[in-house]
């Protein structure tokens, strides 16, 4: 009865705000996000009378205030907001083909459109009453298990289940259809020949579209991210990556489980790791651990896991242990910061115990953190307790006092007192050459010292020394944050908060001093805030001017690009800005998501070109006003939405 009476209503409603709807122009469209409500009315604030997954195909005959009313694939008829909505063909067939459907095949659309499908990805999961871990548990389902989703809500799926209706935690669903069957199948015990699985053995890989490296580049994966191998053409590998995603990675940078491939660090294993009797169950004992990629802390930082969390520990070296987290990350530990369950007197019998290695004394790491000397630079210097001006002072450090460095975070040094003290200096109040020295680069006419700065590029090479014949060491991704040690010709000596050291390009960096000369401002201090009412005034002019057109290349009321669009908005506030968003995007002071006000500038990477691409003015509550595109010209989006969330690269206070 009541889906009887929404057609009706779709009907009427159809009849009086699109009379021409069907006789227009078609424009096919299809979904962008996993999943898509579709309403009765132009609106959020209208019923919902289903929704579509990710790849979906519909056909689209009006417009009406950024919505569209479309033809679903079983044919019904329903609005759908216009900005989640893929109308390029291509780029369509590529939505279809990662969700797994067929893009000319409205059946497979159709069955998947009101409650697509979705399968159990963990061994065991519990099915609550409500959308949060402290509702009730009504069962649990095993992996490979499937179910229908029905509603989304902050990270948890409403599933239809074979025991009923239930919540289930998104990150424990897996929507592929090819990757769902695959562990339906060896959940029972099916062979997994359809599909291996595997890890990403490398940094910075490239999921690409074809086999080859002349396809384009579809996404970019982290060491150790979890994927399943379905197909292999010559050294190429066809996967699917976990959590959504699929195309193709050279065999050499993929170590398939169980194998006994390289991947493993230097200590020895086990013949078989997997056994449960070579592992030993233990909790993490201090807050904000950092599992690292390697037994060591110049190592990489791959997760953070909170007190509490359950770990088994597969392997030790020295003071570490390695472990697999409750959930499936494996990284390295410190000894001190895991409690080993049913511990007693610090006993640790049960932990596999390391092969010495051929040197039995490890001599550390040459360019290891904790062997960074500096001074400090300013006359008088807060040592926090924290990294960042939110934590409280602990005590305060006169100019030209020698510390030493033994962790960084972004700008943020951990630093040792002489006299043992231990806190947090930020890293543009310290010198790293010696008193009073700095690395010094030219901004203008004016000769400034450098202590920190960003990557001002997508990907930057660390290497080993100071030009490109020597080694890549490291690859630091745009907007990464440096701590500038030293100086030689072209090139900057810069440490990373991953422990590792080396020399980038001064050109592909964008210095904390080159940046507060540009603005005005003198000194290397804190970042200014914006004057009292500055972010409404911005607002207040940005709203102006919803609705203007937008043509590329625009920078005035008669149309606007996104970059053109903050040009003119800051420019009469007396703020200049660069005309591109590339080069706005190194200007004014970084503001971390956290810290956002209003009138900062909000910056989005990927769009329609790789590196920085887009940019619009934050208005508050998660929203920001652009220039969108030429569909919906000048309008309001949320930074959470699925489209803009995963692009997000940045924002920064223009004054």
């Amino acid at each position: 009865m009541r889906t009887a009476s929404y057609l009706a209503i779709l009907g009427v409603f159809a009849a009086i705000a699109t009379p021409s709807a069907h006789a227009a122009k078609v424009y096919p469209a299809w979904v962008i996000p996993e999943s898509l409500n579709v309403r009765s009315g132009p609106g959020t604030e209208r019923d919902l009378i289903g929704s579509l997954s990710k790849g979906t195909k519909v056909h689209v005959t009006a417009f009406s205030n950024n919505w569209c009313w479309a033809k679903l694939p079983d044919g019904r008829w329903g609005w759908i907001a216009e900005w989640l909505l893929q109308f390029s063909a291509d780029k369509g067939r590529n939505l279809a083909e990662q969700a797994g459907l067929s893009s000319g095949s409205s059946s497979s659309s159709s069955s998947s459109s009101s409650n697509p499908p979705a399968w159990i990805s963990a061994d065991t999961v519990n099915v609550r009453s409500g959308p949060g871990t402290h509702y009730d548990s009504r069962g649990k389902l095993n992996r490979g298990d499937k179910v229908f989703i029905v509603e989304k809500r902050s990270g948890w799926s409403k599933c239809r289940t074979p025991g009923g209706f239930g919540w289930i935690r998104d990150d424990l669903l897996d929507r592929n259809a090819d990757r769902g069957r695959a562990q339906s199948g060896s959940s029972s015990g099916g062979s997994s020949s359809s599909s291996a699985k595997g890890y990403v053995n490398g940094e910075g890989v490239r999921l690409r579209s074809g086999p080859g490296t002349n396809y384009e580049i579809r996404a970019r994966l982290v060491k150790g991210q979890t994927l399943y191998v379905t197909e292999r053409r010559g050294e190429w590998m066809k996967v699917n990556v976990h959590g959504g995603g699929n195309g193709w990675i050279h065999s050499d940078l993929v170590k398939l489980e169980g194998s006994s491939g390289s991947g493993s660090s230097s200590g020895s294993r086990s013949s078989s790791t997997s056994s449960s009797a070579a592992s030993a169950k233990g909790f993490v004992s201090g807050d904000r651990v950092h599992l690292r990629a390697g037994p060591s802390l110049n190592e990489r930082i791959k997760a953070k896991v909170v007190a509490g969390q359950t770990v088994y520990i597969t392997e030790r070296s020295g003071d570490w242990y390695k472990v697999t987290v409750h959930g499936g990350e494996e990284g390295w530990i410190h000894a001190s910061l895991v409690k080993l369950a049913g511990e007693g007197a610090g006993g640790s019998t049960s932990v596999p115990t390391p092969t010495p290695p051929a040197r039995t004394t490890p001599s550390a790491p040459t360019q290891k953190i904790d062997d960074l000397t500096a001074w400090i630079g300013e006359d008088s210097v807060n040592v926090r307790y924290g990294p960042g001006t939110d934590h409280g002072v602990k005590m305060k450090l006169g100019k030209g006092t020698k510390v030493t460095v033994l962790e960084l975070s972004g700008h943020w040094c951990k630093i040792k007192a002489s006299d043992g003290n231990i806190g947090w200096v930020a890293g543009w109040v310290m010198n790293f050459k010696g008193p009073g020295e700095d690395p010094t680069a030219t901004e203008g006419d004016t000769e400034v010292g450098v202590r920190t700065g960003w990557v001002a590029r997508p990907e930057v090479n660390l290497r080993s020394g100071p030009g490109t014949q020597h080694e890549k060491v490291a690859e630091a991704a745009l907007g990464t944050e440096v701590i500038i040690l030293d100086r030689q010709g072209d090139w900057y000596k810069v440490a990373l908060d991953n422990g590792k050291v080396g020399y980038m390009a001064s050109w592909l960096l964008d210095t904390r001093a080159q940046r507060r000369v540009r603005q005005g401002i003198d000194g290397d201090g804190a970042a200014p805030p914006p004057p009292s009412g500055f972010g409404d005034s911005v607002v207040a002019t940005a709203k102006k001017y919803l609705g203007c057109r937008y043509v590329r290349g625009g920078a005035s009321p008669s149309g606007f690009d996104c970059s053109g669009f903050v040009h003119f908005v800051l420019g009469q506030h007396g703020i200049k800005v660069s005309r591109s968003s590339q080069t706005q995007f190194r200007e004014g002071t970084p503001v971390s998501r956290d810290d956002l006000q209003i009138g900062d500038v909000v910056f989005f990477k990927n769009t329609y070109r790789s590196g920085i691409s887009h940019v619009g003015i934050y208005v508050g509550n998660n929203q920001f006003i652009h220039a969108a595109n030429s569909r919906t010209n000048v309008r309001y989006a949320d930074l959470n939405s699925s489209y803009y969330a995963p692009r997000y690269a940045g924002a920064r206070r223009m004054r």
